[in-house]
């Protein structure tokens, strides 16, 4: 197919082009409680076409892709390559360079995921998935487990030729308990390592968090507290600075962040952030070689980082796209930050950080509310605060959360956050 694809943009006189292949090979795992209730196995062939049309004076340029499957036709790639083509012409922007660069040696995957087969691993995980599983008073009412290995390679008209390999498992699961009320909680999860001991884990709290849901049955006094957010929370109300650091929001002006900046502001009473971006894999969409990025060195930004496309419009180097924040904070152990009193939400209906506003909310499915030593279930009311208002008294725990998406302190205390209830 490679072949085909070449022909057919050496015949339709394109001269700049970017193509990715994906080979993929995916075990998929369905399960009605502990039992196997369908297994598919996936073999995908694809490729992403992307061209580019120049204006005559090569001030602007246009892009457009297509995709191209196993089993078309040399017209049918040669058409839709075309229309590709034609669509460029209407996206105009102004100009930039592709990648350049020569034949690199294929990156294969490192860690224990790498080392096994699809089957093996999807054998371990699902071990783990059902590990915790032995409750009276709540139990997994279903789950999904994928297990993924990519190849990928790419190459451009203006010589990269790079390729690499890529593993991981994702998934999603719902607990359920019965009594005193029928409640059910759905959580996902995703890995770029056998991580058998932190999804058994996984399971094992979201197994004690749905009982306690189910004993809940007030909302909370409405008020400001200090609410403690834990696990994908964390990560989501931290993406308002990976956010606010990309080319792609400085650019068109949606984000003021610029390198030296204290992203905190002057006076920060609490921790001072340090956040590294990694990427799981070596080579960006674009063809960039892809390294850790230190994004903000004790409150500082450090690094803008971003794509070719805006990159290059902010005279900036392209760093590619990023998947994963490394965050290297964390100063109190978890039951510290429960002393005093204070609100920790373990469960939303619905979560949202708005990066452009800064304002975070959220309906509370369950909280605990520890009040000086006691203990309450909460559930019902919402949290709605600012994290511009709050960063600057930031901490975090010293306990970790890893996912494919995020290693960092398992908890933030946010002070002062006004929450809705009874």
């Amino acid at each position: 197919m490679k072949d085909i694809i070449i022909g057919a943009l050496k015949a339709l006189g394109i001269q700049s082009y970017l193509v990715t292949e994906v080979k993929k090979n995916c075990k998929e795992m369905f399960f009605i409680r502990q039992t196997l209730d369908m297994t598919r196995t996936e073999k995908l062939d694809e490729w992403n076409v992307t061209v580019y049309h120049d204006d005559d004076t090569r001030s602007r340029r246009g892009a457009a892709s297509c995709m191209i499957h196993q089993g078309m036709d040399e017209n049918d790639v040669k058409n839709t390559i075309s229309d590709a083509y034609y669509a460029a012409s209407f996206a105009m922007n102004p100009y930039y360079e592709l990648v350049k660069g020569g034949r690199e040696n294929f990156i294969k995957a490192e860690g224990n995921l790498a080392e096994v087969s699809l089957e093996d691993a999807a054998r371990r995980m699902t071990k783990a998935l059902f590990a915790a599983d032995n409750r009276k008073d709540s139990f997994l009412n279903s789950a999904e487990l994928f297990v993924e290995k990519r190849n990928v390679s790419i190459f451009n008209s203006n010589g990269v030729e790079c390729s690499y390999e890529e593993c991981s498992v994702k998934g999603e699961f719902v607990v359920q308990c019965l009594t005193p009320a029928d409640v059910e909680m759905y959580q996902d999860f995703s890995y770029d390592e056998l991580s058998e001991s932190g999804l058994e884990k996984l399971v094992a709290d979201k197994l004690a968090v749905v009982v306690d849901r189910a004993k809940a049955d007030k909302a909370p006094a409405a008020g400001k507290y200090d609410v403690l957010l834990s696990e994908d929370s964390v990560r989501e109300v931290l993406s308002f600075y990976k956010w606010r650091a990309d080319a792609n929001n400085i650019y068109p002006k949606y984000s003021t962040y610029e390198t030296g900046m204290n992203v905190q502001g002057e006076n920060v009473g609490g921790e001072k952030l340090n956040i590294v971006l990694h990427s799981a894999v070596p080579y960006s969409n674009d063809g960039i070689r892809m390294r850790d990025c230190e994004l903000i060195k004790d409150g500082v930004l450090k690094n803008i980082h971003g794509g070719l496309r805006m990159a290059q419009y902010l005279k900036t180097e392209p760093t590619g796209e990023y998947n994963k924040m490394v965050v290297n904070n964390g100063t109190l152990g978890l039951e510290q930050m429960k002393s005093g009193k204070v609100l920790h939400v373990v469960s939303f209906s619905d979560f949202n950080m708005n990066p452009m506003s800064g304002h975070f909310a959220g309906e509370i499915r369950l909280a605990y509310l520890y009040d000086n030593g006691k203990v309450s279930l909460v559930t019902g009311g919402s949290i709605n605060g600012s994290l511009i208002e709050a960063q600057s008294s930031m901490v975090f725990s010293k306990e970790r959360y890893e996912s494919s998406l995020y290693s960092g302190p398992y908890a933030v205390l946010l002070k002062e956050i006004p929450v809705s209830g009874e």
